[in-house]
């Protein structure tokens, strides 16, 4: 009865012992090639025999001891300098210009790492030319009055702009034409904008710009003028002080300053004083002062040299002429003095010896009484 239910697919066990020793031996005679006509045969040899010989005349199958260690060694030093920096996440609320309050995510670095220093100074001479061409054409400015004159001005020179998140709420139009024209900008904290900028006193925002490209003194003198003033410094090094003379030149409307050296105005020390005076002034280039004067005489400007000299005219009794030239130095200016030039005295009543005014305090007084005219 249970034989005649048993089920068409199921083989004897004689004949299964039977089809697995056929099978065995057909796969032994391929792999040997016992038969000539076994095409399999052939190409086993081929690949046991010509791919050997191939393999063993270019290369070892196997690496060797040395070549292991040193494959591990490169995965291992890989590893290593890809793996990737842990952050620390930090969520702050802030308040906006207008009153409202928006969630702020900032990551900066665990502080189980120590963040790397960023290094500056001079280049070394091996470094590619567009770098050392970038450096020389280009510079950081930073203050917040500084940088919004100078988007005002000339925008299109801004290559990249860095801000912290409470001045990213204030120049959103900043970001927006850096969007526009595909230029980058960050936002970061205070403490990396300070090493980006390199100073604590940044205002909150950087920006790395092309530089403005200096006017000749000849040049400028080829256009007439009917009426006009300028400012020469002569020996004037001091940051704060060009600064504060950008600025007071900007505040009265004096277009041009003459200087032998003008990567003077362009410290980023001497862009944040100014507020963004530097914008409104041109910086007119001369090779040397004494002949900058001379050619200033003969296109009939009158010099102006100040003096605590009690021999000298007082300034509420000096006529000035329409184009004149005030010239200020943190030293003695009587080797620039010739006849015909103006020497005068703004106060009588020094009791400071050997001193005068601050060169940034003389060029206040003497430019407010020039606009009067």
């Amino acid at each position: 009865m249970n034989n005649s239910k048993k089920s068409a697919f199921q083989t004897p066990k004689f004949q299964q012992n039977a089809d697995e020793k056929r099978f065995k031996e057909r796969v032994i005679g391929e792999r040997a090639g016992s038969t000539a006509e076994n095409p399999w045969g052939k190409r086993e040899q081929q690949r046991s025999g010509q791919g050997n010989e191939k393999r063993d005349k270019n290369r070892p199958h196997f690496a060797t001891d040395k070549e292991q260690t040193k494959r591990r060694d490169n995965r291992q030093s890989v590893r290593e300098n890809t793996e990737p920096r842990k952050f620390q996440i930090t969520e702050e609320t802030r308040e906006t210009t207008k009153g409202e309050k928006v969630k702020v995510w900032l990551k900066k670095a665990s502080s189980s790492e120590n963040p790397k220093e960023k290094k500056t100074g001079p280049l070394s001479p091996r470094a590619p030319e567009k770098i050392k061409k970038n450096r020389a054409e280009e510079m950081k400015i930073y203050g917040e009055g500084a940088c919004l004159s100078l988007f005002s001005q000339r925008p299109e020179s801004i290559v990249r702009v860095w801000a912290t998140v409470e001045m990213a709420h204030k120049i959103g139009e900043i970001f927006s034409y850096l969007a526009t024209h595909k230029k980058v900008y960050h936002v970061v904290d205070a403490q990396e904008l300070a090493l980006v900028s390199g100073s604590e006193h940044h205002g909150g925002i950087c920006m790395l710009v092309k530089k403005a490209r200096p006017f000749t003194l000849t040049g400028y003198l080829t256009v007439p003028h009917q009426r006009d003033c300028l400012v020469l410094l002569d020996g004037v090094h001091n940051a704060h002080n060009i600064a504060g003379i950008l600025r007071t030149c900007a505040f009265y409307g004096v277009k041009g300053v003459v200087i032998d050296d003008p990567e003077l105005l362009n410290s980023p020390a001497t862009m944040r004083v100014a507020e963004g005076g530097a914008e409104y002034v041109r910086v007119l280039q001369t090779d040397d002062v004494c002949h900058a004067l001379n050619q200033l005489r003969e296109a009939g400007y009158q010099i102006i040299h100040t003096s605590i000299d009690k021999q000298a005219e007082g300034f509420a009794k000096v006529r000035l002429k329409n184009k004149a030239v005030f010239v200020l130095s943190e030293s003695s200016t009587e080797a620039l003095i010739e006849k015909d030039d103006t020497v005068t005295n703004l106060s009588f009543t020094n009791p400071l010896h050997k001193n005068g005014l601050n060169v940034a305090v003389q060029a206040g007084v003497l430019l407010a009484r020039w606009v009067e005219l």
